[in-house]
């Protein structure tokens, strides 16, 4: 079993900016990620307000930050990313459980992020990677010559519509949304209209369709309760995101509202515990999740550091901007006030 001061458990823009300043302080640091490093920010189209990082490609900000995390120094701080899935924590003995491997932590943080909302219609899970799929992006190479249907009314279901019809070379886009009027911006809307995308208003999708793979979509007007059938060859469902809390249930963590309940130190209802990004109901913009995240690592730091001075150990310089004996005395100001009560 692997020893490590911390393990952060996502490598989003939450995780990794938590385990800059967990590195920043020297403390050894394993990032685990289960799918691909950045989550929902490695696959935004583009990314406009993010400080310092001109209007471009997602992918591009998250592969810039995933360096500064792992390059060894002085170009980057030499954390580690391991692309394994947590399954388990044992929040008593601060083990966490992967496919492949067990770490036992000093501090764990979590940042699962959030995983896109499914349709829960007939076909859906069965045409997964069979022409069912939640990112244009990740498939548009497939898309050429093909009809494609995308689901949803926001600005990414746009981005992923022109994604769809320009660089997947879709033979025709058609964008389903079951409101009368779309959630995009208006500049996107009118980019919808300048690729010729179609767009379906007061439609919800009942059924998707196909044997080996998908070959038509069941649609139903809201309005006049209609029914038909439109031939397709792929659908790029793109309603939203929700928080991944699911190894915070398991592991007994305090949810409320859906969210991982955390105090004003990023700490969850177990000692030594953190969360950090959409997981505890920050707003879901990458500066938000990216803040949460170094408070996270800046909080765990300081527990690690208190935690080293209570056994009677000392550390050279600072952490977190503190000396061993500022530590002291912030736990003997503690001792004071819990024996005046």
């Amino acid at each position: 079993m692997e020893e490590k001061y911390v393990v952060i458990i996502g490598a989003g823009p939450a995780g990794l900016s938590a385990a800059i300043f967990a590195r920043l302080d020297g403390w050894n640091t394993l990032v685990l990620e289960s799918n691909w490093v950045g989550g929902q920010g490695a696959i935004a189209y583009t990314v406009m307000n993010y400080p310092g990082f001109p209007p471009g490609d997602g992918a591009v900000l998250i592969e810039n930050l995933q360096k500064q995390v792992t390059s060894s120094p002085p170009n980057g701080l030499g954390a580690e990313i391991k692309f394994e899935k947590a399954l388990k924590i044992d929040t008593e003995n601060m083990i966490i459980t992967t496919e492949q491997n067990q770490y036992r932590a000093s501090v764990i943080i979590l940042a699962t992020g959030s995983v896109m909302k499914k349709l829960c219609v007939p076909g859906e899970d069965k045409f997964i990677g069979k022409g069912v799929s939640y990112y244009a992006k990740r498939d548009y190479n497939r898309f050429n010559g093909k009809k494609v249907i995308v689901v949803g009314g926001g600005n990414s279901t746009a981005k992923n519509s022109i994604v769809a019809k320009k660089e997947g070379k879709a033979s025709k886009v058609i964008q389903i949304h079951r409101r009368s009027s779309l959630r995009a911006y208006p500049l996107m809307v009118k980019r919808l209209q300048k690729e010729g995308i179609e767009v379906l208003y007061n439609t919800e999708v009942n059924e998707i369709k196909g044997t080996d793979k998908v070959q038509a979509v069941n649609i139903i007007n809201k309005k006049t309760n209609e029914e038909h059938e439109i031939p397709a060859d792929w659908i790029v469902i793109c309603i939203g995101t929700k928080p991944d809390i699911k190894l915070a249930q398991e592991a007994g963590l305090e949810i409320i509202r859906d969210f991982v309940n955390v105090n004003e130190k990023m700490m969850t209802s177990k000692p030594g515990i953190f969360a950090c990004g959409e997981i505890t109901g920050c707003v879901g913009h990458l500066i938000n999740a990216a803040t949460e995240g170094a408070s996270a690592g800046m909080a765990a730091s300081e527990y690690l550091a208190l935690q080293k001075v209570k056994r009677g150990e000392v550390f050279k310089g600072a952490k977190n901007g503190k000396y061993a004996n500022e530590y002291l005395q912030m736990i003997k100001k503690d001792e004071k006030i819990k024996n005046l009560n």
